[in-house]
């Protein structure tokens, strides 16, 4: 049971808690060494930052709320197939005509190599959402995907500061939202695409060894901070994991209105609360069919490599940021 090994191991590793986790700006470090950046997009500021207790950038009625966009931060392997492919189902004049957006494409070939041009799909990706947030009329409401070889959040944020603003000048919300999961369980699932990528099951691992430097699969930390977009995109500034885990909660504190972990009932209750749109059932899909088999070897350096780069952290931080609506964690 992989629940009760990640408890067990959990009490075994030898590694310092962060109960609290004071929200302030990355402290990153200026190395001048190798980094992946996008200069249309600078880094964020080291200035200290008084945060709202929401997502909003000013106070909102009660919802639900009369127009707006619902953008999906979908992390590979957290059940995102089935979330985008709910936000779809609005897109039927039936369902309400909701306009579903989404640009994004595989990062690593089946040669196990990244693939050229990622940059043009990030920047297509950006000139998308720029379009997709302006001209909403009366009661309309749109949705879309961030997904894979898209702007990395921890580097591109004034994107999202201008979205949100973009939307809320037009008297609409911004509604971001995003799906989490176990980070043991989730590490393991992705074991599944490494034939996809010419991967071996030395390196599905190993590449964790190293505090920068891509592998083949991100971690749910990594992708939400650096996305997939090159061999260099994954932690450019080298940042201790304590910085990662700061970052990756100030994150989600700033930009998310829907935060859920494993509930996908939970995540379309929220969704369904802001909006006011009528219930459709969520269709489960992209399920794995093939049994994993993994030693307690293996598991247990996996579970140390994700203390290392601070994924339990950041997962142990999110079930008490955010207890309100992962009550039903605290058992777990």
């Amino acid at each position: 049971n992989i629940a009760t090994m990640h408890s067990s191991l959990s009490k075994s590793v030898d590694e310092t808690a962060y109960p609290d986790y004071p929200i302030r700006e990355y402290q990153q470090s200026q190395q001048s060494s190798a980094s992946y950046t996008n200069n249309n997009h600078p880094n964020p500021s080291t200035t200290a930052t008084n945060l709202l207790p929401t997502a909003a950038t000013h106070p909102r009625g009660p919802a639900p709320y009369g127009c707006g966009v619902v953008l999906f931060f979908h992390i590979p392997s957290t059940g995102g197939n089935s979330i985008a492919n709910w936000f779809r189902k609005y897109a039927s004049p039936r369902n309400g005509n909701i306009t579903f957006y989404q640009t994004w494409t595989r990062s690593i070939g089946k040669d196990g190599n990244f693939l050229p041009n990622l940059q043009n799909v990030q920047d297509a990706f950006i000139e998308g959402m720029n379009d997709h947030v302006e001209n909403l009329y009366s009661g309309e409401w749109r949705s879309g995907q961030y997904h894979i070889v898209q702007p990395p959040l921890n580097s591109t944020e004034d994107l999202w500061y201008k979205w949100r603003a973009t939307v809320e000048s037009q008297g609409c919300q911004m509604i971001n939202a995003i799906m989490l999961r176990d980070p043991l369980n989730h590490a393991m699932s992705l074991y599944k695409i490494l034939n996809r990528k010419n991967g071996t099951r030395e390196e599905w691992m190993d590449y964790l060894e190293q505090p920068s430097g891509a592998g083949k699969w991100a971690t749910m930390l990594d992708f939400f901070l650096y996305n997939i977009n090159g061999p260099t995109g994954r932690n450019p500034y080298n940042a201790t994991k304590e910085e990662k885990v700061r970052r990756g909660i100030e994150l989600l504190q700033r930009h998310f209105d829907v935060v859920s972990l494993g509930d996908h009932t939970d995540f379309m209750n929220q969704v369904l609360n802001y909006t006011g749109w009528k219930h459709l059932d969520m269709p489960h899909t992209n399920v794995g069919k093939k049994t994993l088999e993994f030693t307690k070897t293996e598991v247990e350096k996996l579970y140390k490599l994700l203390v290392r780069n601070g994924d339990i952290d950041f997962v142990d931080a999110v079930k008490q940021r955010y207890n309100g609506h992962l009550s039903y964690l605290s058992d777990v």
